[in-house]
């Protein structure tokens, strides 16, 4: 993991920077494994993110607002009632472990002065956050409780003694050593340090680090002496980067050169943060917030492709339904030829040059009886194929809907999810609100907004019922339209009526790019002016119809995307 003991390190000098004597102003817990914090500190309110998610755990100041429920967590209320208002009079790293420590001074409901430790142990699945006494060492709370039965070293829950994670006794903290001590360490650990096993030796050093002192050693012809000083002095001075490298991405608080592929450079740790954690964490977010939602829709397109399997079926059969029909004329035509008790005849068949036409008979019916069979099979197949028709017609609609449906929740963001869900629940999806789960707070989502190079605004519905709003409510007429062509997407507003080729182009791959061809190349994208548009009287949402349409076919690039990006 990058976020080590260095890592730690230097987000506590950042945090340290901007937090110090601030006063804590607002507390939030927007989903069960992390808090958000609102500091004030030199006239300045800091937004700061800790989380103890197994796999994205972290603690850094962001820019980003999460919805909260309306009705906050336990762990939440108590930290309000302990620390809003509080100061923050230092923040310190436990050596170089992942434990930073904030120290507090806050007021009682008396009005008292008293002290807090908040500690917040960064630790993959054994992360935790602790709110403690300083004067008597006890846990006021922790957002996660480890019980003595699963725990034995120590135990993490109200009334426990605070006891910090056992140490690695083989561990040096190279950031407390003198230059000869370290010059020192790096030669009794020379081989170590030149196989890439420097974590083993160094307390904090992750293996992504590690790898980097060993190409120093290895490639540079440094001595481990020298790799390790050079380590220190670029952790000191570097920048913050994210290296997305084989479809990965992954951060640390300098460059690492052996690692190849692109890198972004960054002001600061907390942004860095924010740019990796923002795109990583959204869809487990997402996951979580939806529940299974997701999956409850698969099953029901996977349904209905079923139940066009089966329309097929009887489609073929019903298909019959004029064969049915022309037996029954023949036999009516040539009754005067056919006796009872016949199990078939031979007629000429007037539809075809008057050839000889097999037709089979009942032997127990009189001719006007197999007629009258043979008509009311007709009959039936008939309508049996106008219902398969409207069936397929009702399946393939649903099919169309919920895959749109399906884009929309895979590109979500945080507060599309509740717009989504409610429309589901509108239209007979979504069930019963489960009232056992906290409300979240009401979500205030608006189209997302882009700006073509030559300065048009363009607008994407997030939601279906924000697409009908956007393209049957609030466009002109003479605006354009563009959506994938019979691809589940997003309705895209190009607010002109005489927009440039360039914009046209650019709308055209923001469509692509909110669509399900995401992915893909040469998009086929239509566009048409709004007034073009009709929405059939009982279609779902986001459904409209529309003719005299041009196709552009683009090739969605992220990048390109993001610089026209509006949405802040």
């Amino acid at each position: 993991m990058s976020f080590d003991g260095f890592y730690t390190h230097k987000i506590t000098e950042e945090l340290t920077s901007k937090l110090k004597n601030g006063r804590i102003h607002k507390i939030y817990q927007p989903f069960e494994q992390e808090l958000q914090f609102v500091i004030r500190s030199n006239r300045t309110n800091y937004r700061m993110d800790a989380s103890i998610h197994p796999t994205y755990y972290r603690l850094h100041l962001t820019d980003e607002k999460s919805n909260n429920p309306q009705q906050a967590p336990m762990f939440c209320m108590l930290l309000r009632k302990h620390l809003e208002n509080a100061t923050v009079l230092d923040i310190r790293q436990y050596e170089n472990d992942r434990i930073i420590t904030f120290e507090l001074s806050g007021r009682d409901e008396l009005g008292d002065l008293q002290s807090y430790l908040l500690i917040f142990e960064l630790m993959g699945r054994h992360s935790n956050i602790i709110l403690v006494n300083p004067v008597t060492n006890k846990i006021i709370d922790c957002i996660k409780h480890i019980p003595p039965s699963m725990n034995s070293f120590r135990s993490l829950q109200p009334g426990a003694e605070y006891i910090l994670p056992p140490k690695n006794e083989n561990q040096e903290n190279i950031l407390q050593l003198s230059e000869a001590q370290l010059n020192e360490f790096a030669t009794e650990n020379q081989e170590l340090l030149a196989t890439g096993k420097a974590s083993k030796v160094i307390q904090g050093m992750s293996g992504l680090a590690s790898k980097q002192i060993t190409a120093w050693i290895n490639d540079d012809q440094l001595t481990a002496y020298q790799a390790l000083e050079k380590y220190l002095h670029e952790l000191k001075t570097g920048q913050p980067v994210i290296f997305r490298t084989d479809n990965q991405m992954k951060f640390y608080a300098m460059d690492l050169p052996y690692l190849k592929g692109e890198r972004d450079y960054y002001e600061s740790l907390s942004r860095s943060l924010d740019v990796f954690y923002n795109q990583k964490v959204r869809l487990d977010r997402v996951k979580q917030l939806s529940g299974d939602l997701i999956q409850r829709i698969k099953q029901i397109i996977e349904k209905n492709y079923h139940k066009l399997e089966n329309l097929e079926k009887d489609r073929q059969v019903a298909q019959d339904a004029d064969t049915y029909r022309l037996k029954g004329e023949l036999i009516n035509a040539f009754s005067y030829q056919i006796e009872k008790g016949q199990s078939s005849t031979v007629v000429a068949n007037y539809y075809d040059n008057n050839e000889p036409y097999t037709i089979e008979l009942n032997p127990r019916k009189t001719p006007s009886e197999n007629s009258q069979t043979y008509f009311k099979r007709y009959t039936k197949y008939r309508d049996s194929l106008r219902f398969i028709e409207k069936q397929e017609k009702l399946a393939q609609q649903e099919i169309e809907y919920l895959d749109s449906v399906l884009v929309q929740l895979e590109q979500a963001e945080i507060e599309d999810i509740e717009d989504i869900k409610a429309e589901l629940i509108r239209e007979g999806y979504g069930g019963k609100r489960n009232k056992s789960v906290k409300k979240r707070a009401k979500s205030k989502s608006k189209p997302r907004r882009y700006q073509s190079s030559d300065g048009v605004m363009i607008y994407v519905g997030r939601n279906n019922q924000q697409n009908d709003e956007l393209s049957m409510r609030k466009a002109s007429k003479n605006h354009w339209w563009l959506h994938t062509k019979d691809i589940p997407g997003a309705h895209v507003i190009v607010e002109s009526d005489k927009p440039s080729d360039q914009t046209m182009t650019e709308a055209a791959e923001i469509a692509a790019y909110y669509s399900k061809s995401q992915n893909s190349a040469n998009v086929p994208v239509d566009t048409v002016q709004v007034k073009h548009l009709r929405k059939p009287n009982g279609a779902k949402p986001g459904y409209v119809i529309y003719e005299g349409q041009n196709t552009l076919f683009v090739t969605p690039v992220e990048m390109k995307i993001n610089e026209l990006n509006m949405n802040g």
